[in-house]
């Protein structure tokens, strides 16, 4: 499996980084996009563009409907062309929304000319309700977080966990055990409050050492932070984190996601 970062940050872009989505690319084939933020724009770049080639779809999982996580969904017809779209949203008891709702009063007039039925490539929208579906080929997992209005933690066979707009919560480390790389949100520095249902580097350090994950990627990151921030953020994770590998992800760069082992 390939991991390709897209948009790395939250609430909104800085210092040259986008808002969350991220490419996987199974090795049966296929491709599916966790979150649709301002990273969407990137599939229009190398290396996506050309990992995208022969791809019969795209199949895109939505967490949630904060804009930061699906504002991209208007970027789509600009670096797409014609691939067919399946969007796999969201609804109760997973999130508080009704997919189609929420996905047509954004992407429609007077917000966005043209609505998702209207996109120059076929659109498929796909509710999801369930615990356990399968998207893009792969086996995929799901749990409700707590988030304003709730929001999914995904997990990708035994190869990747995707946790993000969350609280810390133990639970994640059941949930995430034994992957070989977890992508978990980081919005708040060690100590701080982490405010609006997020989490902070301390907590998120101790999740992945109870998870037993191999490498850690942290993501969703504050605006605010620099490079440099970023740079003293994955050192304390691997301080804190002890026998995890920190990976500090670079957009639009192909990493390699092995198999895990359950722990």
């Amino acid at each position: 499996m390939k991991l390709v970062p897209l948009g790395i940050n939250g609430y909104y872009p800085s210092h040259g980084r986008q808002t969350m989505a991220h490419l996987v690319l199974p090795d049966g084939g296929g491709a599916l996009l966790l979150d649709a933020g301002t990273g969407v724009g990137r599939l229009g770049d190398e290396p996506a563009r050309g990992l995208l080639r022969g791809v019969a779809a795209l199949d895109l999982l939505l967490t949630h409907y904060h804009l930061d996580h699906v504002v991209g969904l208007s970027i789509l017809p600009a670096v797409l062309d014609a691939l067919p779209v399946r969007i796999h949203a969201p609804g109760k008891p997973l999130v508080d929304a009704d997919p189609a709702e929420a996905l047509c009063r954004l992407i429609h007039p007077p917000l966005f000319p043209i609505p998702l039925t209207e996109y120059p490539m076929p659109v498929e929208l796909e509710r999801v309700t369930g615990e356990a579906v399968t998207i893009a080929g792969l086996d995929v997992r799901l749990r409700r977080q707590e988030h304003p209005g709730g929001s999914l933690g995904v997990r990708l066979g035994d190869s990747l966990a995707y946790v993000t707009d969350t609280v810390a919560d133990d639970a994640t480390a059941d949930f995430a055990a034994g992957v070989d790389l977890l992508l978990h949100e980081v919005w708040a520095d060690a100590g701080d409050e982490a405010v609006g249902g997020h989490s902070a580097v301390d907590e998120v350090a101790r999740i992945a050492v109870l998870a037993g994950v191999r490498r850690l990627m942290p993501v969703h990151h504050h605006p605010k932070r620099s490079g440099a921030d970023l740079e003293r953020l994955a050192a304390e994770l691997a301080r804190r984190a002890e026998g995890v590998e920190v990976v500090l992800p670079e957009e639009g760069r192909v990493y390699e996601v092995a198999a895990g082992q359950r722990a």
